[in-house]
C-alpha cells in the first residue's frame, strides 16, 4: 500500500428498523423503501497510517443498491434505486380488523452510530408492477479510488458481509364500495350569457390513512366544443334542443383549496362565477354540468385514474344514472385496462 490509498473500514447495508427482510413495498414503480449504507472511509498517509476521511461528492454519488452478487451485479428487471425520496409515502397502509380506521405504518428513525465519521447515505428502493411477489436480496456498492466495494466483499483484510431482503407487495386496490361519496346538487346555478346552467359536484373520499395526491385524469376524454381548461368529459348527451348533460372530472387542480368557475368546466362563462367544490378535502371531484353546449353525443366512459399517497393507482369510470340527471361512479376491471 502507499500513500493515498484508499480504502474501507466499514461497510454496511441496513434497513431503518434494524431488521433484515422488510415488506413495506408496494409493486406500483412509485412507492419507496428507504435502505440506508453506512460507510467509514479510510485514506493511507505518508506514515503509512490509515486515516479515517470524509467521502467525497463524487463518492457519496456512487453510492448504490443493487442485486446481491458479484460488484457488477446489476439490478434485478423492475428494480430502481433512486437517490431522493419522492413525493408518495412510506409504509404500509394498515386497515385495522374492527371497523375502517386505518393508520400509516411509521418507518422507525435510523440511528447514526455515535461515531462522527460513520457516513450513512440513504437510498430508496422502488419496483414495477411487473415485479414477482417474491424476496429479492440487496447489497450496497460504492466506487472509491476507481475500486468497487460492495457490503458482500472485503477491504484491507476486513470482511464485509450485510444485506437486507425485501419482499415487494401487491398494490392497494379500492373498489367503489371503498369509498365514502357525498355530493352537492346546488353547487351552481344561474343564468350565464343566457344559457341556464345547473352543476352538481360530486366528491369520494378513500378510507382512514389514504388520501389522493395525483389526479392523472381520464384516458381518453370525450372532445367537447369549448370546454373548461380544467375539466375532462366522460359523456355528454343531448337531451333537449341543444340542452346538454356532461358528466366528468376535475383535473390539473390536486391542490385544496383552489377555486373553480364556470369557464373552467364550460365556456363562454359571461361574468364567469365561482362554482363551490371545495365541500370536502379530497381531489375526487366530478361534475354533472347541465347547459347548452353544441357538441354531439359521445358516450365513452373511458377509465379515470388517481394515485393515493403510497403511489397506487386506483381506476374508476364516471357514468350516468336516473336518465343522466345523476352521477354514478363504477369500478374498472382488469379485462377493460390495456
Amino acid at each position: 500500500m502507499a500513500a493515498g490509498d484508499i480504502s474501507l473500514k466499514r461497510f454496511d447495508i441496513e434497513l431503518p428498523s434494524g431488521e433484515l427482510v422488510t415488506r413495506e413495498l408496494y409493486a406500483n414503480g412509485r412507492h419507496q423503501c428507504r435502505v440506508s449504507l453506512l460507510v467509514v472511509k479510510i485514506v493511507e498517509d505518508e506514515r503509512g497510517i490509515w486515516v479515517e476521511t470524509p467521502l467525497t461528492e463524487v463518492e457519496r454519488a456512487s453510492a448504490t443498491i443493487t442485486q446481491f452478487g458479484t460488484p457488477n451485479q446489476p439490478l434485478p428487471p423492475g428494480w430502481y434505486c433512486d437517490t431522493e425520496k419522492n413525493k408518495f409515502d412510506a409504509g404500509l397502509w394498515r386497515r385495522a380488523d374492527s371497523g375502517e380506521q386505518c393508520t400509516q405504518a411509521s418507518e422507525p428513525v435510523e440511528s447514526v452510530p455515535e461515531a462522527t465519521v460513520v457516513e450513512l447515505i440513504p437510498r430508496y428502493m422502488r419496483a414495477a408492477t411487473s415485479v414477482r411477489d417474491d424476496p429479492v436480496r440487496f447489497m450496497g456498492r460504492i466506487t472509491l479510488g476507481g475500486k468497487v466495494f460492495t457490503t458482500n466483499g472485503s477491504a484491507g483484510g476486513t470482511i464485509f458481509y450485510t444485506y437486507v431482503d425485501i419482499f415487494p407487495m401487491l398494490t392497494i386496490r379500492l373498489l367503489v364500495r371503498d369509498l365514502t361519496e357525498y355530493h352537492d346538487l346546488h353547487a351552481f346555478s344561474g343564468i350565464v350569457e343566457n344559457n341556464k346552467i345547473d352543476i352538481d359536484v360530486y366528491y369520494w373520499m378513500p378510507p382512514s390513512g389514504l388520501r389522493f395526491i395525483e389526479n392523472k385524469g381520464l384516458d381518453n376524454p370525450v372532445p367537447v366544443t369549448l370546454e373548461g381548461a380544467y375539466f375532462q368529459t366522460s359523456f355528454i348527451y343531448n337531451y333537449s334542443g341543444g340542452n346538454r348533460e356532461k358528466g366528468g372530472i376535475i383535473w390539473k387542480k390536486d391542490t385544496l383549496g383552489l377555486q373553480l368557475r364556470v369557464d373552467d368546466v364550460q365556456r363562454p362563462s359571461g361574468n364567469n362565477p365561482l362554482i363551490e367544490f371545495n365541500r370536502y378535502a379530497t381531489i375526487m371531484r366530478a361534475i354533472r354540468y347541465d347547459g347548452w353546449i353544441d357538441s354531439p353525443n359521445r358516450e365513452p366512459m373511458s377509465p379515470w385514474r388517481l394515485l393515493d399517497n403510497f403511489g397506487c393507482e386506483h381506476v374508476y369510470r364516471v357514468a350516468y344514472g336516473s336518465s343522466r340527471n345523476f352521477l354514478r361512479l363504477e369500478d374498472v376491471g382488469f379485462e377493460d385496462l390495456d
